[in-house]
């Protein structure tokens, strides 16, 4: 029959008699590229519940893909939640073959994943004034890093005074997304609303927190006050501010910590100015 979400995996992902496994040897060379621990947790995740998972069988990839369709409960799961699964089992197997542990990618097996692309849907300006009038100091700076400077949570979570840099005018996001450093520049609004710094060392919103307690503590403050969207909706502000004032995609991208240009589309809608002047182009004749 078909394996439950809570059967336990069929692959344990452990050492084998001291032999390190597939898996690990993965996990190590993720890590030592620096791929975020929010990553490599979910990566993982993925791979222990794959059946035979240094040698699946076209049979077993697809009797697991069609136990992921549905939640323990019986309901069915998010089509981004779908396309991750195998984008993480793309990613495994794409690996293994480089190094000679695979001869093909599994994941090859899996159908495609057909995904509606929502209407971005940044915070607006008058729910961003409300949810930062309302906020005390630690929440009001995670506000303002996610919609001044488009931090996402888990950069938000780490950035600290130190990495404010006056002399250049930028904000330093050490390790973001895929261990990467970018600079963002700094804005006058920004420092305002961050308010008087504290130590080089110490973390701009007072502590160290996860990118999921940023994340959770944002959305829980903004539906407080009747704002039903996610923390990242704040980033999706600043993209798309900083698209309208600019025309921009590429410095837009580099902001963001973005290397493909085609990303920001998810983030940014059109400003209203920007399609009057494309409107006002289309209309005239010669």
């Amino acid at each position: 029959g078909r394996r439950g979400r809570s059967d336990p995996p069929a692959h344990p992902g452990g050492r084998r008699g001291g032999v390190v496994t597939l898996l690990e040897e993965h996990l190590a060379a993720l890590r030592r590229d620096r791929y975020s621990e929010a990553t490599l947790d979910a990566r993982e995740r993925v791979l222990r519940t794959i059946p035979n998972l240094e040698h699946p069988t076209r049979e077993q990839i697809m009797d697991w893909w069609e136990a992921r369709q549905t939640r323990e409960d019986g309901t069915t799961r998010a089509a981004s939640s779908l396309a991750q699964d195998a984008s993480h089992l793309r990613a495994f197997y794409r690996w293994a073959m480089q190094q000679d542990k695979a001869e093909r990618n599994a994941a090859d097996w899996l159908p495609r994943v057909r995904q509606k692309k929502p209407a971005p849907t940044p915070v607006t300006e008058a729910d961003l004034y409300r949810i930062m009038q309302d906020a005390d100091t630690p929440m009001k700076r995670m506000l303002a890093l996610g919609s001044m400077a488009g931090l996402r949570s888990a950069e938000i979570g780490a950035v600290r005074w130190g990495d404010l840099d006056h002399g250049n005018g930028v904000l330093w996001v050490r390790e973001g997304k895929g261990g990467k450093d970018r600079s963002v520049p700094l804005s006058a609004g920004l420092l305002a609303e961050l308010g008087e710094p504290g130590r080089p060392d110490e973390p701009i919103i007072g502590k160290p927190m996860t990118g999921k307690a940023v994340s959770q503590a944002i959305s829980r403050h903004m539906r407080r006050l009747g704002v039903d969207l996610s923390a990242h909706k704040l980033r999706a502000r600043y993209a798309t501010r900083f698209l309208a004032a600019t025309g921009d995609l590429k410095a837009a991208a580099d902001a963001l910590g973005h290397a493909d240009l085609s990303s920001i589309s998810r983030y940014v809608i059109a400003s209203s100015d920007t399609m009057r002047r494309g409107a006002e182009a289309a209309g005239r004749i010669g």
